[in-house]
């Protein structure tokens, strides 16, 4: 049985860009459908019309940011793959977002032959990718891996994370963290204790809050550290010291 034709969504602002793109992927050794947007509500019509196996998305666009369209296509497309390309990220950024999350990340400009050899890989038949490891799908987006695409769009606001028993906040301040809270029932915790255990989480809903910026800042350091230590306390399994509000 063929195997069925791949669905690519790009969502990119800048028309060159755009172009561009287009013209690397005629490349692509698998045929493949291109779907193309400029705007999040477009893609947000066409993700809804057509089946997507790979969003290719830009973060900072006219309407929003690529980080909330894939947080808004989790749910409608849990088996799409991801990949997110950005001018607002050095080399090594781009090496610790891979260390530290499950999204591919390429920084504009972008290089022919590495977003070629992305794409093919992301679209590649199951069978021909077994023994390269595993792509993450945009279902499976961690705290991790969209509190570091904020941190990477140098967003300023805040983001709510809820699950049943729990509710957090996450606040950002130009790319950096600044502050986090967390609930569960009436108690209460912030700073890095309350941003770590939210990190810990592996399920739950994700928005943006209107909530005001913190009048203190309880968290310093880069994000990067700041994510890695999370990870390795995970790892290490302590638990979260709440207090009374």
């Amino acid at each position: 049985m063929p195997e069925p034709i791949p669905s690519i969504l790009l969502l990119e602002d800048t028309r060159t860009v755009q172009n561009y793109i287009r013209d690397v992927l005629r490349s692509l050794p698998r045929e493949h459908r291109l779907l193309t947007a400029r705007k999040v509500q477009e893609a947000q019509t066409l993700a809804g019309v057509h089946p997507v196996d790979l969003f290719i998305v830009d973060i900072g666009l006219p309407d929003g940011d690529g980080l909330d369209f894939l947080c808004s296509m989790a749910a409608a497309c849990p088996t799409a793959k991801a990949l997110v390309i950005t001018s607002n990220t050095s080399g090594d950024y781009q090496d610790r977002a891979r260390q530290l999350g499950v999204l591919n990340v390429l920084a504009k400009p972008l290089q022919r032959k590495a977003l070629l050899e992305a794409v093919a890989r992301l679209i590649a038949p199951v069978e021909q990718d077994a023994g390269e490891g595993f792509e993450a799908t945009i279902g499976g987006l961690s705290p991790s891996d969209i509190i570091q695409l904020k941190c990477m769009s140098g967003a300023t606001g805040g983001l709510e994370f809820s699950r049943p028993d729990a509710r957090g906040i996450v606040f950002f301040q130009a790319g950096e963290v600044i502050h986090a809270e967390v609930w569960i029932g009436d108690e209460y915790q912030h700073g890095v204790e309350a941003f770590k255990f939210i990190v810990s989480w592996r399920s739950g809903i994700v928005c943006e809050t209107s909530l005001p910026q913190p009048g203190e800042r309880t968290i310093f350091g880069g994000w990067q550290t700041l994510l890695m230590e999370a990870a390795q306390a995970f790892d290490e399994g302590p638990g979260l010291h709440i207090s009374s509000r």
